[in-house]
């Protein structure tokens, strides 16, 4: 900051707002969420003009003065006088009008007057209505890419009592072969970002949120997790009537836990043939079905994004669920550390370039090829605790439970030289699961172990297995399969929501149907769901993160890195995380482990642990003290292991949506 500021800071520090609410939109058309200016409103008074380049005949009281009424002169709509006013004093220096833009931001956020910067940078609200229409099929491309001009509309909301402004945008970013040049088309990616445009962009956070399958879209972290806006799902609680069909909607509330507060937020489709996302020609959908392929795209979209927004030196934070956190994003993260700063434009800011920040692993299969039986019995557990079938936990909370169930797994299985890593438990598992060894199968026992033994007649989601619900029953009385797969529930909900809610909250109005997933439009005449993605996605890669973990911190030890898990997932299970993360040493030389450097957190959810309103809360809290802490190394980072026992050996994980 220079110098000459201080003193004026301080003095705003005293009287930073003049306490309004009141706010405009610079587009008298606008269909903005924001109240328009009351006609009556006085004009503001402004301080005689000053001879440019005397800011020290200003005293502290004219300083705050001056910036107080160009703050009113934003209110009213002339923005335009207000930083004439600034230069005049010699607040804001002359040069190019986005820098003078940038400077009088930086002055109005330093004195806390964010509604005023908001008004002052944020772009006005823009509708668009995108008639491309886009094809989920492998072999559909797009002709050329799609206008790169997004759609705009402002909002406001009170997080934790506290009014803040954002901009919700939705459109397509053409992903090229070779940036800065901006050679190669490869895919339009399709994605909705919401940024506070009331703070400065060279030090705000922007993170980039990533869905698994592989296959599928953003909609579930999108609607669901941390956009200032989500769907309540009352997880895990199971109406009655889910037994004779998916539910067609869930209400749309105010997101008292949105990550809005810590970070700019993009929510990313980048497979093809999802959302709106669409390769372009010559290319095809399929071409970019597959491991390293999907590594490309996204982060060429990333490259492209930053290069678009500005947003080089801003922190960059990678948010990977499933396959996206246990795969994508650690490859994504290794492919971004090691092509450096290589992609990105030149811009005029002094701060430094900033790569990658930190990666959170949400709920993540880190390696495909490696499963043990021993990764589900903790999950089990606590499934049988949570349906009051054993008893064993006692009084012990859920960490609590939790570690006596890492002990009693480590000592219950005991790994042979076989490669079958499916082994039978050695040890009687009654009083912790509720059912004896007999009653689980060697191979492939988890969820219908639940269903068949602990709850008969019920139905379980694999994401949550707290979640179940009664089978319908056939015309004997006795219960019968359900007409759809309750692991996945919420699609039709989800995607009806997504359909109105691009319109009415982004101003993005499209002529296409969304795509929740690749695997949706794939085929239309074989209905396999999920598993046809995994037929058609290019995997002679190894399908395995953890390696490309220890890779992007030999690039980058600074990483902030953290894994969350939800203890009722079924799919993804934290012990697997855990033994996984273990087994991979980092550092020879302290012979540490992935474990070590990455603690995982864990909470009283399944596989989308934001589903589950009790562990909402503790999940914010716990990603606000990972964006908070600073690079990892100082002695503020968290850098504390877990304290868990695991098995001495780590055994060679399992598959994800």
């Amino acid at each position: 900051m220079n110098y000459r500021y201080l003193l004026l800071f301080a003095a705003l520090a005293i009287a930073a707002c003049d306490g309004s609410d009141s706010s405009v939109s610079l587009n008298e058309n606008s269909t903005s969420s924001f109240p328009s200016v009351v006609e009556t409103q006085t004009p503001p008074k402004v301080s005689p003009p000053l001879q440019p380049n005397k800011i020290d005949q200003l005293t502290d009281a004219q300083k705050k003065d001056l910036v107080l009424e160009a703050a009113a002169l934003v209110r009213a709509g002339n923005r335009e006088k207000a930083i004439g006013d600034l230069k005049a004093a010699g607040l804001v220096k002359s040069g190019e009008k986005d820098t003078e833009l940038r400077q009088t931001e930086r002055l109005f956020a330093d004195a806390n007057l964010l509604e005023e910067a908001y008004i002052l940078f944020a772009p006005d609200d823009y509708v668009l209505n995108d008639t491309t229409t886009y094809d989920g099929l492998p072999d559909a491309s797009l002709p050329v890419a799609v206008d790169e001009r997004p759609s705009v509309k402002r909002h406001s909301m009170t997080l934790n009592g506290k009014k803040l402004w954002y901009t919700a945008s939705s459109g397509h970013l053409t992903a090229f072969d070779k940036n800065p040049e901006k050679e190669g088309p490869e895919v339009s990616v399709f994605y909705t970002s919401y940024t506070r445009d009331d703070l400065p962009k060279e030090n705000r956070p922007v993170t980039f949120f990533f869905n698994g399958g592989p296959g599928a879209s953003s909609i579930y972290l999108h609607l669901a997790s941390f956009a200032p806006k989500r769907v309540f799902t009352d997880g895990p609680n199971v109406p009655a009537e889910w037994a004779n069909g998916r539910p067609q909607s869930f209400p749309v509330i105010e997101d008292k836990e949105s990550l809005i507060d810590k970070s700019d937020l993009v929510f990313v489709d980048p497979i093809p043939g999802t959302g709106f996302s669409q390769a372009i020609a010559p290319n095809t959908n399929k071409s970019f079905w597959g491991v390293s392929e999907d590594i490309k795209i996204s982060r060429d979209f990333i490259t492209r994004y930053v290069n678009v927004n500005n947003r080089q030196t801003s922190p960059k934070y990678l948010y990977g669920e499933s396959y996206g956190g246990g795969i994508r994003v650690p490859k994504l993260a290794h492919a971004m550390v090691k092509a450096g700063t290589s992609g990105f434009e030149k811009t005029s800011s002094n701060n430094k370039p900033v790569v990658l920040t930190g990666v959170v692993f949400h709920s993540p299969a880190f390696n495909y090829d490696d499963d043990a039986s021993a990764d589900y019995l903790p999950t089990f557990a606590m499934v049988a605790d949570h349906l009051k079938k054993t008893t064993v936990r006692g009084g012990k909370s859920l960490d609590e439970f939790a570690e006596l169930l890492r002990d009693f797994t480590a000592n219950t299985y005991v790994p042979s030289l076989s490669p079958n890593w499916w082994e039978p438990p050695t040890s009687d598992i009654s009083a912790y699961t509720g059912a004896s060894v007999d009653d689980y199968p060697s191979v492939n026992w988890y969820l219908p172990a639940l269903t068949d033994i602990l709850k008969p007649g019920y139905a379980f989601n694999a994401y949550d297995a707290r979640m179940h619900v009664k089978k319908p029953l056939d015309k004997n009385g006795k219960p019968t399969d359900m007409s759809y797969d309750f692991d996945f529930f919420e699609e039709d909900a989800l995607h009806n929501v997504i359909t109105t809610y691009l319109p009415d909250e982004a101003n993005y109005k499209p002529k296409s149907s969304y795509l929740n997933a690749s695997w949706q439009t794939t085929d239309p005449g074989v209905d396999r769901g999920p598993k046809l993605a995994f037929e058609l996605w290019k995997t002679s890669e190894e399908k395995n993160g953890l390696p490309d973990i220890v890779a992007a911190l030999g690039y980058d030890p600074s990483l902030k890195l953290i894994t969350v898990h939800g203890y009722y997932d079924a799919v993804t299970t934290f012990y697997q995380s855990e033994r996984q993360l273990k087994g991979v040493v980092f550092d020879k030389g302290t012979n540490k482990t992935l474990l070590d450097r990455v603690p995982v957190k864990n909470f009283a959810g399944g596989h989308m642990i934001y589903y589950s309103e009790e562990a909402r809360v503790p999940l914010k809290q716990t990603l606000d003290q990972f964006y908070d802490a600073p690079p990892y190394g100082t002695p503020a980072s968290i850098t504390a292991p877990m304290s868990s026992t695991l098995a001495s050996r780590a055994l060679p994980i399992a598959a994800t949506r």
